[in-house]
């Protein structure tokens, strides 16, 4: 039988390859069994193919296909996996975009990730984070940043290892989105610095507690010597 799928190019692409996928998981290799990899070299709207082992995939695809979907959406590109193979359709530059997140995103399993041409892209917004908040920012397991790039439709990491400061590297075609993400990272660092300023406010308190609680050794020194002289006092009187 044949499906029709009406619509705008896009769309009809984003469609059909949502079809394959289905398809796919019933048949294995019903779509991908002969595809390599392959890059368009045309600069208007295009597929890339890029197979993945299935480590690679369950990497990529993320709870609920989470990690797929920012990609996506922060390259502005369509990005459907048909069984092991990431369909990248949009224009050459959605593409190349889409292609470098997900292999910078594949590196991110064994270390960390530098990118070499930050300060050239147009598609990035550097974040310094105080060392001692990165895990704050991340979260467990990296929990917060991965809501903070749900919320805004960014790819975000920690590059590390650039001085006191670590680099957050913020990633989306849309600037608007990356300013999201920006000020939701700038909330999380205040909102741990808050926190520790919170800490060392409660410690003073509490040492001045123990200081008014408990008297200091030349006070307790002077009680020794006022007791003594009292009890001077009473045995010469009684003499």
């Amino acid at each position: 039988e044949k499906l029709g799928i009406f619509g705008d190019r896009r769309g009809r692409r984003g469609a059909e390859l949502k079809c394959m996928s289905a398809v796919e998981t019933k048949k294995p290799g019903h779509f991908t069994r002969d595809i390599r990899k392959h890059t368009s070299e045309s600069k208007g709207f295009a597929s890339d193919t890029f197979p993945m082992d299935e480590s690679e995939l369950s990497y990529a695809l993320g709870k609920d296909g989470t990690t797929r979907r920012k990609l996506a959406r922060a390259s502005g590109c369509i990005m459907e996996y048909v069984g092991q193979v990431a369909f990248i359709c949009g224009t050459l530059e959605e593409r190349t975009r889409a292609r470098t997140y997900l292999k910078w995103l594949l590196k991110q399993r064994h270390g960390s990730v530098y990118v070499d041409d930050v300060r050239d892209r147009d598609d990035v917004t550097i974040v310094p984070v105080p060392q001692h908040c990165v895990g704050y920012v991340t979260g467990n397991r990296g929990a917060s940043l991965r809501q903070v790039e749900e919320m805004s439709g960014t790819f975000c990491f920690v590059e590390g290892g650039r001085g006191e400061a670590e680099q957050l590297l913020i990633f989306g075609h849309n600037k608007h989105d990356r300013e999201v993400a920006e000020r939701l990272v700038n909330d999380l660092v205040n909102e741990k610095l808050r926190d520790e300023d919170r800490r060392d406010y409660d410690d003073r308190d509490r040492r001045d507690d123990y200081y008014d609680r408990y008297p200091r050794d030349h006070d307790r020194r002077d009680d020794y010597d006022r007791r003594r002289d009292d009890d001077y006092d009473r045995r010469r009187y009684d003499d």
